[in-house]
């Protein structure tokens, strides 16, 4: 089966994409992992900050994300991963 999606259905800017880092929200991130598992939770952003040049997402969890590994956050996709669906199941 074949379906016609165009590319720029999915593209997104690094302006939209960042407007959904608020600290102090609740939000749903997708992210890959070092060993490139998809990781899909629903977190507070505590703050984003740099560390050594890489800018890192911190969670109320305590974890660190690094911001060029994150997929999506409350559904903006990153302009680093276009056109990645989510094609999971919310069951």
């Amino acid at each position: 089966m074949e379906t016609n999606v165009n590319k720029s259905d999915f593209a997104t800017s690094e302006t939209d994409f960042r407007a959904a880092i608020i600290p102090g929200k609740f939000v749903r991130i997708e992210y890959l992992t070092d060993l490139n598992e998809f990781i899909k939770t629903d977190v507070t952003i505590k703050q984003i900050n740099a560390q050594s040049g890489v800018e890192l997402l911190e969670l109320a969890t305590g974890e660190t994300v690094p911001l060029d590994r994150v997929v999506s956050i409350s559904g903006n996709l990153s302009p680093h991963y276009p056109g990645y669906g989510n094609y999971s199941c919310d069951c």
